[in-house]
């Protein structure tokens, strides 16, 4: 292996595959307990009404974690009540986090209608989170810690030599027949697109997203429900030491068996939420049946739990009724209790107020 200097671009990061064992016992027994969790929460999406609840819930969630690990901080009333609103009257860190949403679900997109991981991908994402043309790299940077501006790191200079590591790395992510687990490789492109550093800024919000395409484009997951960002956040240190001993030494298990566990806890979380969602979900129509009509409607309930926080003309749009009709299905479920109306300038707004709260913890153990 190359030698690792910190005062200089790491021009030599080796290619892919890394010429260690990549699947110890601890790591193989490892990919099993979360492969277990992360099957256990993309299956019980399909016991949800429609997936279309999740559209702007738990993928938003990761958008808004991953966002901090930026120092990009907003709330969840602010994202939700951005999202039903004007985009001209919203703050700048949460129109970065819708953006940053807005390029996981174009990643999709673009995976569901056959596309790879690729360097053009790469490049479209980055560009949509800082909405600005973003191209791979000609010029060099440094990473330093944001609190002491200590020299942490200097990825690797020179737009050829980039170009070079970036088509190894795009090789090895859709590379079928090298018999690796999936979510080991998930772990190795992480650590190989954060030390490549293809881009002058936005390189920590792609290649999280990058994550999620991955799981995505293998078919782990139907909807990108998954918020590793959130374990990133709360196992920093851990994280950042990971990557170094990789870089300084080329030890890959540790980094590895730390995505694993990362895998693991999350999606153990977000199949206990998904569970606490659709208890949310029939609570509603337990409680509105036979008072109103509401409920009966198709769609109705659903788009209560897609948009947190409704409007009429959401009402009106999505389910091709009069004003007159959506006005009268928010009022009545307002009045049992199930929405809370509030006005925001010239604007109601009509808030799953549980849904809300759901959201904005980490566990939901006593739900």
């Amino acid at each position: 292996m190359p030698q690792f200097n910190p005062n200089l671009p790491w021009n030599d990061i080796p290619e892919l595959p890394p010429a260690v064992d990549l699947e110890s016992r601890d790591i193989l027994k490892a990919c099993i307990s979360a492969m277990t969790e992360l099957s256990r929460a993309n299956a019980l999406v399909k016991q949800l009404p429609s997936e279309e609840v999740l559209i702007n819930t738990l993928p938003l969630q990761e958008a808004r974690r991953s966002s901090e690990i930026e120092n990009i901080v907003t709330t969840n009333d602010d994202l939700y009540r951005a999202m039903a609103s004007d985009k001209n009257r919203i703050d700048s860190n949460t129109k970065e986090v819708l953006r940053y949403r807005e390029a996981l679900w174009d990643g999709v997109r673009h995976i569901r209608e056959g596309s790879t991981l690729d360097i053009q991908l790469f490049e479209q994402i980055c560009s949509r989170i800082l909405d600005e043309e973003m191209k791979v790299r000609n010029g060099a940077v440094v990473i330093e810690n944001r609190a002491t501006q200590q020299l942490i790191y200097r990825p690797p200079t020179g737009y050829g030599n980039l170009i070079r590591l970036l088509t190894n790395l795009e090789r090895f992510i859709n590379d079928k027949t090298d018999g690796l687990q999936p979510l080991v490789k998930m772990a190795i492109m992480h650590y190989q697109f954060e030390a490549i550093h293809p881009f002058m800024d936005g390189n920590g919000r792609t290649g999280r997203i990058l994550n999620i395409l991955y799981l995505v484009h293998q078919g782990l997951l139907d909807v990108p429900i998954l918020y590793l960002s959130r374990f990133f956040i709360q196992n920093r240190d851990e994280y950042y030491r990971y990557l170094r001993e990789v870089t300084e030494n080329g030890s890959w298990e540790q980094w590895i068996l730390y995505i694993l566990a990362g895998v693991e806890q999350t999606s153990r979380d977000t199949a206990d939420k998904i569970e606490a969602i659709n208890r949310l979900i029939n609570n509603v129509i337990t409680t509105a049946r036979d008072k109103t009509k509401a409920v009966e409607r198709e769609g109705f309930v659903d788009l209560l739990f897609k948009w947190p926080y409704c409007k009429i003309s959401i009402v009106e749009e999505e389910l091709r009724c009069s004003r007159l009709t959506a006005t009268k299905y928010l009022n009545e479920v307002t009045a049992l209790g199930l929405l809370e109306r509030l006005r925001f300038g010239r604007e109601y707004y009509y808030i799953n107020k549980n849904l809300i709260d759901l959201l904005s913890i980490d566990t939901v153990e006593d739900l």
